[in-house]
């Protein structure tokens, strides 16, 4: 596989067993994320998430700064975790949760600039919240009908990982694109390839694990 390609569907699979999360952050190395995030002892590299399990995160250093992908979390999606990781840098997040809502999230110097799910990116809330729209309309989001159930097959919730892209899948790669213009940061097969180690992130939630996004 030629280096520095994106991810391909079948690397986004080992991401969708209960939600996941990528954070790019701009001008920050691995020590100092770690540091922000209090994540010291990492678990065994050979473990793997099952459901239930713990949730998972790797730390991969880029030429530009970091980035995190966490498995079984959305912490890209919880308010002080992006404003830790944008001090004196710029974070951007994808967050998609166990009910399959994802999140966008971009941060500078500790503040959320904009934030937005990706059924309505139209509606965003930060600091500066329309920073980003030249942006969202240049990567030509997908748009959503009021009731996201008529967007959708009627038996079964649309798969955004499915071979064929649905609405949902799309948007999640403009998302994921958006994030690499914001940071400069690009996620691709070799880094998700490359062996680091995996430390345990549920300490970052509340009530044993669980909490609501506040984006």
């Amino acid at each position: 596989m030629p280096s520095g390609t994106w991810i391909t569907h079948e690397r986004y699979a080992g991401l969708r067993i209960s939600g996941f999360s990528v954070i790019f952050v701009r001008d920050r190395d691995s020590a100092s994320l770690l540091g922000a995030l209090d994540l010291r002892t990492p678990v065994d590299v050979a473990s793997m998430l099952t459901p239930g399990g713990p949730f998972i995160a790797s730390v991969h250093a880029h030429p530009a700064g970091t980035i995190t992908v966490e498995r079984g979390g959305y912490m890209g999606a919880l308010h002080p975790i992006m404003e830790s990781l944008s001090t004196g840098a710029a974070a951007a997040g994808v967050s998609r949760t166990f009910e399959t809502d994802v999140y966008f999230a971009y941060a500078e110097n500790g503040e959320v600039i904009s934030a937005f799910t990706i059924d309505d990116p139209a509606t965003r809330r930060g600091r500066s919240p329309d920073t980003i729209a030249a942006h969202i309309a240049d990567l030509g989001f997908p748009t959503f009908d009021d009731d996201l159930e008529e967007d959708e097959n009627e038996d079964e919730e649309e798969d955004i990982y499915a071979a064929t892209p649905g609405k949902r899948q799309l948007a999640l790669c403009c998302a994921l694109a958006l994030a690499t213009r914001l940071t400069g940061l690009r996620l691709t097969e070799d880094l998700l390839a490359t062996q680091v180690p995996r430390y345990p992130t549920s300490s970052l939630y509340s009530a044993g694990g669980v909490a609501t996004p506040a984006i």
